[in-house]
C-alpha cells in the first residue's frame, strides 16, 4: 500500500474542474482529528491484553463506563418487567374477551329461542283467529237464514 501522501500529491496534480470544491477539499486537513499512534513495534502486539499499557489505562473512564452499564441493565430489566406486566394484562384481556363472548353468544341463543317460540305462539293465534272467523260467518249465516221473514211464521192475529 502506498502511503497516503502520494495519494494527496495524486489528487492535488489532477486538473481542477472546480476550483471552489477542491479547495474545500485541500483545506479539510484541519478538520480531521488527530488519532494516537497504532502500535508501532511487534512487541506490543504480543503482549496480553490483561496487561494494559499505563497511557490507555489512565484514559479510560472506567466508572462512568460501568455506570453507564448498570443504567443499560436496569433499563432493560425495567422494560422485560413491564413487557411481562403487559403481557399478563393481555392474557386477562383476552380470558375476559373470551367470557364475555360465551355470555353474548348464551343470551343470543336464548333470544333467538324466545324468538322462535314466540313466532309459533303467533302463528297459533292466527290459525285460532281464522277459525273463530271462520265459525262467526257460519253463525251469522244460521242465524240470517234461520230468523229470516220467509221462514217466520205467520202472526195469528
Amino acid at each position: 500500500m502506498q502511503p497516503a501522501v502520494s495519494d494527496l500529491a495524486t489528487v492535488t496534480t489532477l486538473p481542477r474542474q472546480n476550483a471552489q470544491s477542491s479547495d474545500s477539499f485541500l483545506n479539510a486537513s484541519d478538520k480531521i482529528a488527530a488519532f494516537p499512534a497504532a502500535l508501532s513495534a511487534p512487541q506490543d502486539m504480543l503482549r496480553p491484553a490483561s496487561l494494559p499499557t499505563t497511557a490507555t489505562t489512565q484514559q479510560r473512564d472506567w466508572p462512568s463506563a460501568l455506570a453507564l452499564i448498570e443504567e443499560t441493565s436496569e433499563a432493560i430489566r425495567i422494560s422485560d418487567l413491564r413487557y411481562a406486566q403487559l403481557e399478563e394484562r393481555l392474557q386477562q384481556t383476552i380470558t375476559q374477551a373470551a367470557v364475555n363472548m360465551r355470555e353474548l353468544e348464551a343470551q343470543i341463543a336464548t333470544a333467538n329461542e324466545m324468538l322462535w317460540r314466540s313466532e309459533e305462539r303467533a302463528r297459533q293465534a292466527e290459525a285460532r283467529a281464522v277459525e273463530a272467523e271462520a265459525w262467526l260467518a257460519r253463525l251469522h249465516d244460521a242465524v240470517t237464514t234461520s230468523f229470516a221473514p220467509a221462514n217466520r211464521p205467520q202472526s195469528r192475529g
